[in-house]
């Protein structure tokens, strides 16, 4: 993160979607990679079952799949922290413009119009 991050956050700056995307996706493919790993080096594809029945997908495909899965959890939990740490001017910007805003809305540009 660099030290341009603070001050729009603090300026009121949102950053784009590209960047909040790899801000979840590039940690949770991360993890995904060391779960898998760690998953299949303990457990053999072959000896899988579910309700009792042995999964009858080749290695690569229960590689494949498990994989997406674990990046699914891993970005999951960043997204969660992700929601989690906006600021308080993230929390409560409010997207319409002052005069745009519902009536007894305290941030209208007129606060006592009545509306529509």
């Amino acid at each position: 993160m660099s030290a341009i991050a603070p001050v729009r956050a603090q300026a009121g700056e949102g950053y784009d979607m590209r960047e909040r995307l790899i801000w979840v996706l590039w940690p949770g493919f991360v993890v995904a990679a060391a779960m898998e790993m760690l998953f299949f080096a303990l457990v053999d594809p072959g000896e899988l079952y579910f309700n009792g029945e042995p999964l009858e997908l080749s290695r690569t495909a229960l590689y494949s799949l498990f994989f997406f899965f674990f990046w699914a959890m891993g970005s999951a939990s960043s997204a969660l922290t992700y929601f989690l740490q906006r600021s308080p001017f993230e929390v409560n910007r409010c997207p319409l413009p002052g005069d745009a805003r519902p009536a007894g809305c305290p941030k209208r540009s007129d606060p006592n119009a009545v509306s529509d």
